[in-house]
Order: C-alpha cells, then structure tokens, then sequence
C-alpha cells in the first residue's frame, strides 16, 4: 500500500519519498465525495441525492486538498518508521496530485539527529574557573550603592557653576539651524565634568552663572541609534537655571540598616561587617556562574572541535526561541517593557545563532558520551534536583514534582541531568590551565 525511499541529503537531513497505491487513492476519493454528497446541498436536489458528477464539479480541488492531507497524515508515520528516521521537528512535507486511478505521490523533508560516535573526549583543555573576590571589590561595590543612595541638594551660596556640580537646565537642540525634534527639554540635570550630552555631561557650562545662557555642541556618533542624525552637529542653546551638588550617605550601620538589606537566613542587615559579608557572598556567587558558564563553553567548544558533527537546523533554531525568550523575560523581570525597547529581533537571532548551534551540537555530544559511559539520570538525582529547586523558588517540591509531570516534563528533565552528569564526568576528566 505504501512504497517509500530515503534519499540522504545530508547527515541531519533526509529526503522521504512516499507513493500510494492507485487503489488506496481511489478508496479515499469515493469515501471522501459520498461523506461531501450526505451533506451538500444544490438546488434542485435533496440533501444527500446530489450526484457525485456535480460534487466533483463544484467542490473537487477542496476534496482532494483535503484527501491529499488525509493521506500523508495517514502514510508519513509508517513511511518514517520504516527507515528508522525519529524526526526532531515535523516533517517538510510537498505533496502531488490526487486523481482517482493514479497513485499519489509526496515527498517529506525530515531532521534527524546526527549518529554521534564521541572520541578523544577525556583531556580537554579548559580555563579553570575561579570566583574569589578580593575586599577591594566588596569596597567599590559599597562605593556604588552609596552612590546610587545619594540626593542632590541645592547649592548655596554661589550661583556660578563649578567642576563636579550638577546644573539644573532647560534646552533645544538644532541641527544646521533648524530645530531638532524631540530635543527641546526642561529640568534635565546636567553635570559639569568632560563628556558628552548625550550622557548628560556638559563641561561648556563651567563657569556659567544661573540664569546664563550657553550654547553647545554635540556630535553624534556614526552608530546612534536615529539613523538621519549619525554624525550631524547639532547646537544645544542651554539655560542654567540651578546648581546642586551630590550628598553620600555617611559610611555607617546607619546606611545598613537604610538599605532594608537582609542576610542570608532571612535577617536583617544591621552592621557594615553584615553589609560586606552579605555583598562577598553574592559577588562571588555570581562570579561563580559566570566562569562556570564560560568554562562550559570552552569546554563545549573544545569538544566539537575533537568531535564535528552537524546539526539540525530545526534544533538551533529552537534553541535561539529559548535563548531569546530567556532575555526577553530578562527585561520584563528588570520591569522593562521589550514592545517599548526598540529591538531588532531579527539581528538578536543572528547574533545568537552561533552560541545556539555550540549549544546544539554539545548537546548531541553530550548525550552521546552519556550513553558510551553509561551515565544516567537516576530517581535520586531527580529528586534532589526538586529539592534544590523548592529550595530556590520557597515552594513545595511535590507541586514542582507534579507540574513537571503535567506538562509531561519529566523525561527533558532527566535528559538534562544526564548531559550534566556527562558534563561533570568531562570536567573530571579535563586538563586545566
């Protein structure tokens, strides 16, 4: 009833041809115009005594686009199990013509999984990861929060401006004389150091009284971001109308306590040894993801380069879906809206399509070198994997347990525990520099 071939057009891509029998087809045709002629209504005929010539007449290309599909659905899977293909997306599919007395014939574009034999995969050479932090670093870390709990108070007392004041202004920018829109502003805080405007620093204004006014100049780069204004230059005629000056909270368990920061077991932070405790931990927490995750990509990269293997667009290119949402939730969490940001989606997907097809492709290298040690992911595994994870997010391990269950997520989840299992038992195994 179904003849098939497999063309290879390359190891991750594979070209299946189906044909049905003559018979087969005509079977579906006559079952699908008696199911049509029940129900369609002509006039001049009762429902269901419309002859079939008239169906075919008027509804024939819908009823055999509707076949053609029937047929494909009904073939494509005992087509694929025959040549052993486990697709990891759905099948491309370009079908033929249907016509009773003639066999119908499709072919499928599929994406397999490459056969991964691993090699010289013991003895890679990896950056080795370290996270200590040093006091120097806790101290410009307090440094910074101080700076961001700062105020700015008038000045008093003097009415020209200073280096280092913060000048209060109103402006309006012009570009070869013509107003530039979007540019005519009140209340903007501008500080008195070298730098641009466009970071809101403004050295021109060194010496300027309140009240006077300055004009200056701004040049924009040839990468901003409005593209009719890179590398124009425009004149800002600028107001003066305050100055005020930045005040930093005193260095004391008083800034502490302020900060409302708490400890590790739930505590308030009361002292300034809290303070820097509390900030040594986190910095090298976070130092410690960050060389973890590089050194998993070195050691990634070192292994395709032992191992090449291709792999399936369909699979990287999921893997950018992932990745990208990851940083577009990223955003909202930091209470960014991604609508409101101006992105190009298109050139984030570029830009994240190698480390995607890194990910991939260690991935299948992984999984491969997890099956020839025989690493597997076991119930213990898993449920300390729950109870590190309740830990985290302060819910019941059970009502994880039991979400991952319904969005049947428990296999990809011992998936990924075997591949870290394979990425530990590399590590092991690595030589470090």
């Amino acid at each position: 009833m179904v003849q098939s071939r497999v063309e290879d057009l390359s190891p991750v891509v594979k070209k299946v041809s189906v044909e049905l029998a003559p018979d087969h087809v005509k079977a579906a045709l006559d079952t699908a115009f008696t199911s049509v002629s029940r129900t369609v209504k002509l006039k001049g005929y009762r429902q269901g005594h419309v002859p079939r010539r008239l169906v075919e007449r008027y509804f024939g290309d819908d009823v055999k686009k509707d076949v053609a599909q029937k047929l494909v659905t009904g073939s494509i899977h005992e087509a694929l199990a025959e040549h052993k293909l486990d697709p990891v997306a759905p099948p491309r599919v370009e079908n033929g013509a249907v016509e009773s007395g003639q066999p119908f014939k499709y072919t499928a574009t599929v994406e397999v999984r490459p056969k991964v034999e691993p090699k010289d995969y013991q003895g890679l050479v990896v950056p080795r990861a370290e996270f200590a932090v040093d006091d120097k670093q806790v101290e410009e870390r307090i440094e910074e929060m101080r700076s961001e709990q700062s105020m700015f108070v008038p000045i008093e007392g003097r009415d020209v401006a200073e280096l280092g004041d913060y000048a209060t202004c109103e402006y309006e920018g012009f570009v070869d004389g013509v107003p530039l829109r979007g540019a005519k502003r009140e209340g903007v805080l501008l500080e008195v150091v070298p730098g641009s405007m466009l970071e809101n620093k403004a050295e021109g204004l060194l010496g300027a009284r309140v009240g006077e006014t300055r004009e200056l100049g701004v040049t924009f780069p040839a990468d901003y971001a409005v593209e009719e204004l890179r590398g124009k230059d425009a004149r800002f005629q600028t107001v003066v109308k305050g100055l005020k000056k930045r005040e930093t909270p005193a260095l004391d368990d008083a800034f502490v306590q302020d900060l409302g920061a708490v400890l590790a077991d739930g505590t308030p932070a009361k002292t300034l040894s809290d303070l820097r405790a509390k900030l040594r931990a986190e910095m090298e927490q976070q130092k410690k993801e960050r060389a973890e995750g590089e050194q998993r990509e070195k050691l990634l990269e070192a292994l395709v380069e032992k191992n090449p293997v291709e792999a399936p667009p369909a699979l990287v290119e999921r893997n950018v879906d992932a990745m990208l949402q990851g940083m577009l939730e990223g955003f909202m969490r930091r209470g960014l809206d991604p609508r409101q940001l101006g992105l190009n989606v298109d050139r984030m997907r570029d830009e994240l399509r190698q480390r995607a097809l890194l990910e991939v492709k260690g991935y299948l290298l992984l999984e491969a070198i997890a099956e020839k040690e025989k690493l597997d992911a076991s119930e213990e595994d898993v449920e300390k994997h729950f109870e590190k994870m309740a830990a985290e997010l302060k819910q019941p391990a059970d009502k994880l347990k039991a979400a991952f269950r319904k969005q049947d997520s428990l296999e990809s989840l011992k998936a990924r525990l075997r591949q870290d299992k394979a990425l530990a038992f590399l590590l092991a195994k690595a030589n470090f520099t």
